[in-house]
């Protein structure tokens, strides 16, 4: 058993010397005099309990030298795959990264965001819940997703909130729909003899007055998928924020409803009182901006 712990520093001048068959080549690529290589090697020798080296013969080893050589090797090729793993957690290059997002952006501004942060973060792994707005706080509150992305209604002393973006909602119909020709924003008084779809996004209406319009639609869907298609297929309008309108390839109309205008506030949330690991501290960073650009092309404002 050795005296003390075994230094790194006297292990690689050992392999570099055995390797070279010289102290000499050891003291020149450690940056140290051989006479200080000399003494780190006594000194190995000393807490391995054995000579090393030929008594004569500086750099020719023992046959205790030639068994210990394999396994030293292997030490400080698993001591230097270990800091180097350290490294790359604490510089946010590796780790798990668990993730809750509204189905709007998950669709969309989410895999954007992921291909730009895995270009800098190669090694980062990710699991990702697509869940509606109301569950994404609770994920996050509970450990499940370490960052969120949310609709931000009321407050939570179990949650950090940063406030990114503000929208409003808006009709989403064919463009052959009477409200998609009439080319201008309407109320919402105007959605009264509409057969309206309901979605998800629905809950950020309550408390506006807005009951009379949307209490009784003529079906609920939550999946965004089934949802798009349906309104696609003709079979009735939704209502959705600027930030969940379908992309332009879905071929559909956004109309903007105001009077009244429904504001929306958009963040990034994680647990209250918990640092966020390396990864997710750049990745937090990450989504603040690309939540930004992608708010300000969906014709949203930042908050």
């Amino acid at each position: 058993m050795p005296s003390s712990p075994l230094k790194i520093a006297a292990l690689r001048q050992f392999l570099i010397a055995a390797a070279r068959g010289s102290f000499r080549a050891a003291a020149l690529e450690t940056h140290r005099s051989q006479a200080a290589i000399t003494l780190a090697m006594q000194q190995l020798e000393d807490e391995l309990g054995g000579a090393l080296f030929e008594r004569g013969h500086q750099a020719r080893l023992t046959p205790l030298g030639t068994s210990v050589l394999p396994l030293l090797t292997e030490l400080v090729a698993v001591h230097d795959r270990v800091q180097e793993e350290v490294r790359q957690l604490a510089s946010g290059e590796h780790g798990t990264l668990a993730l809750a997002v509204m189905p709007s952006l998950a669709e969309e501004w989410l895999p954007r965001v992921l291909r730009e942060f895995a270009t800098g973060h190669p090694g980062v792994r990710y699991r990702v819940a697509d869940v509606s707005s109301p569950q994404v706080g609770p994920l996050v509150a509970s450990g499940e997703a370490e960052i969120g992305v949310t609709g931000l209604i009321g407050e939570d002393a179990k949650l950090d909130r940063v406030a990114v973006a503000r929208d409003s909602f808006g009709v989403v119909c064919r463009p052959d729909h009477w409200i998609a020709r009439r080319g201008k924003a309407l109320p919402w008084k105007a959605l009264g003899d509409e057969t309206l779809i309901a979605n998800t996004t629905f809950h950020a209406l309550q408390g506006h007055g807005l009951e009379r319009w949307l209490d009784n639609p003529y079906m609920v869907i939550a999946n965004r998928t089934s949802l798009i298609a349906t309104v696609r297929g003709g079979l009735g309008i939704t209502v959705l924020p600027t930030l969940a309108r379908p992309a332009p390839e879905h071929g559909l109309a956004f109309v903007p409803l105001t009077t009244p205008r429904v504001p929306r506030v958009i963040g990034i949330v994680t647990r209250a009182g918990r640092t966020l690991s390396p990864a997710a501290a750049a990745m937090h960073q990450a989504m603040r901006t690309s939540l930004a650009a992608f708010a300000l092309a969906q014709g949203a404002q930042l908050a």
